[in-house]
């Protein structure tokens, strides 16, 4: 379709429209302004970054791995995020991939066929160093396709793991400190397909209240917290953040905004990780409680011992940023 200054104005009305009838919570000034405007994308309100030192654990017992979400696009912007990716597992020797949603870009894909797995996955991913396991969530572009071929990609390629819609799954290092994983779907929350939710929230509280780990992971694709795009999620807040903070949950990562943010909030028990800068960027911000935000693409690297969690975030040219630890008794606190 050809751009008019009538069609453009019609699309901006139904953004709007959908705005006001949706519920959702987010700024429309950032998305207009991200989706309008050439990069580089801008961190609005940025502090200077605290002091930190990286440090390498490849020889370590600590768990390993890596963090992206919003990836699945095939473009340009993915191929380079994907290049640091592969050095840093391989540096690192990564043990896994944790995903964050929106896999595949507009529409998910149609079957375990779809010759998008090989042109937005099997291709892009495809060094020695990220031929590990995937562990993965559906955010909302992937609803758009069918969701069930996700599941069951795992018959074409054993690397990609989603066994169901919300799953568990646990690490444990060599010196015997165990991490539990639990992924769940925050699409239909969004959606407000209740029936599922609920189900859902019964396993959620079920397997946190089972888990006996060192360590507890919750990853989904629709933020708590945010000061990017979206905003906070208040559906997410009133519906999952209580069993978060109930069982004690260290960290709540996600996607969905296209941005890397960590957020501490005095509110809630856990941390806010949101990686979501695997295929796109978009203006990002600074807010009352950000530790450290970036956009402009980049992932995390995540190493976790029994006596704290170690975090970098890593830039599309393979630059660190930042990096930072979360201590057990500070996670807890």
């Amino acid at each position: 379709m050809k751009l008019t200054k009538t069609n453009s104005f019609l699309f901006v009305v139904l953004l709007v429209s959908i705005y006001a009838v949706s519920g959702c919570s987010f700024s429309l000034p950032k998305l207009f302004s991200s989706l309008f405007k050439n990069a580089p994308k801008v961190v609005e309100n940025a502090k200077p970054v605290p002091e930190f030192t990286t440090v390498s654990y490849k020889d370590s017992a600590a768990v390993r791995f890596l963090v992206v979400g919003d990836w699945g696009t095939g473009a340009g912007f993915q191929k380079r995020v994907a290049e640091q990716m592969c050095l840093k597992a391989a540096s690192e020797r990564a043990e896994f991939v944790v995903s964050t949603g929106d896999n595949i870009y507009n529409r998910g894909v149609d079957s375990v066929n779809d010759p998008q797995w090989k042109t937005k996955f099997e291709d892009i991913y495809s060094c020695d160093a990220l031929q590990v396991p995937w562990y993965a969530v559906l955010g909302n572009h992937d609803h758009r396709g069918n969701i069930q071929a996700q599941i069951d990609y795992h018959t074409k390629s054993p690397r990609w793991n989603m066994p169901a819609r919300y799953y568990t799954f646990r690490k444990t290092s060599s010196n015997g400190v165990s991490v539990d994983f639990f992924a769940i779907d925050t699409d239909p929350l969004i959606t407000a397909h209740w029936d599922f939710c609920a189900e859902q929230e019964r396993w959620l509280k079920a397997v946190l209240q089972k888990s006996d780990a060192r360590w507890k992971i919750v990853v989904g694709h629709h933020m708590v917290r945010s000061y990017g795009g979206y905003g906070d999620q208040q559906i997410i807040i009133d519906r999952i953040k209580p069993l978060l903070d109930e069982f004690k949950v260290d960290v709540y990562m996600n996607g969905h905004d296209h941005d890397i943010q960590y957020i501490k909030h005095p509110a809630d028990a856990f941390y806010c990780l949101i990686s979501g800068g695997g295929g796109e960027g978009r203006d990002t911000g600074y807010g009352e409680h950000t530790i450290f935000a970036m956009t402009n693409g980049g992932f995390n690297y995540i190493a976790i011992s029994e006596s704290h969690l170690y975090c970098e975030f890593i830039n599309i040219e393979g630059k660190t940023l930042f990096a930072t630890r979360i201590s057990k008794l500070q996670s807890k606190g």
